[in-house]
Order: structure tokens, then sequence, then C-alpha cells
């Protein structure tokens, strides 16, 4: 697509290489992995499942651009996802069904590893990939009413207990007072009382349509404002602003007085904050009369933009996903139970950022992770390549590496023209 077309002159948009490779190796390494049969051997579980569920799945994280395109860092792995009825939200905050959703939408998502220090942020993600299949689903009940149907391998944004960092864990590898899934007791003292406490950012938040609503609507578009901004901290990192909020003159104390209400009301009773507006360009009398104030929410990035999807004035698409700032888990909850429901449809959903929010909950769509959750992947790794190269992929992960886009276009024929021949070997 073009960027703009003036005065005859057409500038193209420079292809995205990189997303490109990412394709084309995937696929590659899905053939090569795939026997004559058409069916595969997971390298993390050791499964064997049709072709069409295989991914590609990278030991080391694909953040590690060194290793990234490395055919011994890459073997295929079986996927997992959600039911079809499960809601995604999605860029213009609002809440979609995962069936729904087609290749090429833009979802909210998060970044997948922690990259800020010790935080992930919101991210735009673009749905790459959807794909339905037929496969053992578990319920998961949560302490606060929720239930959730997964594939038993499918991965939460979680963690052990409270106080511990989250990580990605598998739905099968949670814990309800010391016990997973399979039965298997957790070691050590007082682990009777483990339960897994599973991040969940995001209330579902529907439009509500009712007069109110809508009047509160109108008040933003008209006489309100949403600001995001930069702000920097003394440990160079940065913060995000993020303001709300609704001017009016004090000639109208009934307005004001319906503006805090309803505020206050579609922010959950959160209490609101009134400033005097600086009014020094105003001139004759009603600046000797009148005072301007504002109206501001008062309440964290995600609370403000729950309110904005809860009567969704059209001044929210001003909303940067990518300034709210990093991820924080507002109504963490514990697992209650898990139990198999027998099998069901699921919906294999794929991003370019590895991740999406799912009725509230932070959420994994693939087996691509760190080193240190993978260990049976280590293990049938290292039985597959040999000791010596995984070695070699331990220092080559920790290197820095940058490619042209000469060796991308390369590449990328090099794996196309593999991909025919594969394709044809095998007969897929």
């Amino acid at each position: 697509m073009p960027l703009f077309d003036k005065a005859g002159i057409t500038v193209k948009k420079k292809p995205d290489l990189k997303a490109k490779l990412d394709k084309e190796f995937s696929l590659f390494i899905r053939l090569r992995d795939c026997m004559p049969n058409g069916f595969f051997r997971c390298i993390s579980c050791g499964q064997i499942k049709p072709f069409v569920q295989a991914d590609c799945g990278h030991y080391f994280s694909r953040t590690h651009l060194a290793t990234r395109f490395d055919e011994n860092n890459c073997h295929a792995e079986c996927r997992h996802c959600l039911t079809p009825d499960s809601l995604v939200l999605m860029k213009d905050f609002i809440w979609k069904q995962l069936g729904e959703i087609s290749v090429g939408e833009e979802i909210f998502a998060f970044d997948e590893e922690v990259i800020y220090k010790t935080s992930r942020r919101y991210r735009v993600g673009r749905v790459t990939h959807i794909e339905r299949d037929i496969q053992d689903v578990y319920e998961v009940e949560l302490e606060n009413g929720d239930k959730m149907k997964t594939t038993a391998n499918h991965k939460w944004l979680a963690r052990a207990r409270q106080g511990t960092s989250y990580t990605w864990i598998e739905t099968q590898e949670m814990w309800v007072n010391g016990v997973n899934l399979h039965g298997k007791h957790k070691t050590g003292p007082h682990t009777d009382r483990t339960t897994t406490i599973v991040c969940k950012p995001f209330q579902v938040i529907q439009q509500e349509k009712s007069y109110e609503s809508g009047w509160i609507a109108g008040m933003i578009d008209a006489d309100g404002h949403i600001c995001q901004q930069n702000i920097s901290n003394p440990d160079g990192t940065k913060r995000y602003g993020f303001r709300v909020g609704i001017a009016q003159c004090e000639k109208y104390m009934d307005i004001c007085s319906e503006i805090k209400r309803l505020l206050e009301k579609f922010t959950g009773n959160n209490k609101t904050c009134r400033q005097m507006m600086e009014d020094s360009n105003r001139r004759g009398t009603f600046k000797k009369t009148y005072q301007s104030w504002q109206f501001l929410i008062t309440a964290t990035n995600i609370e403000k933009l729950q309110f904005l999807m809860r009567v969704r004035p059209h001044k929210i698409e001003k909303v940067d996903i990518e300034k709210l700032g990093k991820l924080k888990s507002q109504y963490d909850t514990k697992v209650k139970g898990i139990k198999y429901i027998g099998k069901e449809e699921i919906v294999v959903m794929e991003t370019d950022t590895r991740t999406f929010i799912a009725n509230g909950y932070a959420m994994h769509n693939c087996n691509r992770f760190k080193a240190d959750h993978l260990e049976d992947y280590r293990v049938n790794l290292i039985a597959k390549i040999g000791q010596q190269k995984f070695d070699l992929l331990k220092v080559k992960a920790d290197g820095t590496s940058k490619m042209t886009d000469f060796e991308y276009e390369q590449l990328i024929k090099y794996y196309k023209a593999l991909n025919k021949k594969l394709r044809k070997e095998k007969g897929l």
C-alpha cells in the first residue's frame, strides 16, 4: 500500500522482510519435522499430531535475533488455544468472540517477555493465523466466579503464589491446594495451600446503551479531553500519564453536578477530582463572574480506559494502546478448580506479539517461551541435536546479530524453494 500519492509520485511502504521470513521459516520447520504420513511429533510433549496442528517453537526466544532463524533452535510443537466463545479484546476496545476474529485484524496485546527491566508493556497485535480444531477441553474455575475453557497445554500469565513474579504457566501445571491437573503434589513445606494466581488486567466491559451513558459520552466529545503523555522517571525509564476529564462553567451548576455524579457512577464510584481552569484568555464580564472547572477521573490508566469502554465516546479513538504503560494485574484471582469436560471445538489463533487478552486474562497463543520454562524441550532438543550443538546455541543466543535487507531477501527465496520441495516430497 502506498504511503501517499502526490503529483503522480507514489511512495511505497517498505516491506516487512522479517515478517515474511518468519512466515517462510516457520513453514519450513513444520514441513521439515513432519513425517511422510502427515503427522509430526511435538518436541516438548512428545505427542504425535496432524501437521495442521504444528507450530514453529523456538527454544531460545524470538527476541534473540541471532537464533531466531537457526534451524537447530526451532522445532515443531503442538498448538493450543481457547474455545470460540472466549472474548478477545480488540484494538478498538471492543470485546469480540474468538470464533469471529479473522486474519489481519488488530488486537489489544502486550509484550511476550519482560523487556523494560521489570515489566511488560501494552502493544497492538495483529492476527496472523486462525484455525479451528477439535481437542480435549478443560474448564478452569476461578475464585472470582469466572470460568474459562482451554486445552491442557494452553498458557496463562500467572504466578505460583503471592509475591512471586509472573511467568507463563500451562493449564495442566496450575496448582490447586498443592495438586495439579495430573494429580501431582507439590513438594516442600506448606505446599498443600499452594494455589496458582492468574493475571487479570481487565474486566470484560461492554458498552452501556442508556440515556445517561450517551449523555456523558456526548459531554466528553463536546467539552471533554483525553490526553496521554510520556513522563520521564529519574532512572531513565518512562511512565505514561492518562487524563480523562470534562470542562464546564460553574454558571451551569446542575450540569456540573450531573457530570460529577455520572463520572463517579461509570467509574465504579471513584472520587472525581475538580480543578480550576486557567482563563487568562477570556475577556469581558464573563471572566469576572464565573469560573470554569475540569472534572477529572482519578483512577488507574486501565480503569480510565474501562470507563471509556463503558460509555464509548467518539474520542476513544484517540487512545494510543502503546502509551497505556506497563501491564498490571488489577484483578488477580486464584484458581479454584480444573475439570475435564470432553472434546470440543477450539480456535487456534496466532498473533505477531504472541499474546492477547481473553475474558480479561493475559494469555499466550503459542509455545515460544524462555528456556527455563522448557525443560522437556531442552531434554528432547539435546537428544536430537547433541550437547555440543546445544552449547553452541546458548553462546549464539547471548550474542547480538543484525541482518541486512539483502540477507532477508535471499533467505526468503531459499526457504520458499525448500518449502516447495518439501511439500511435494511429503504430499502436503
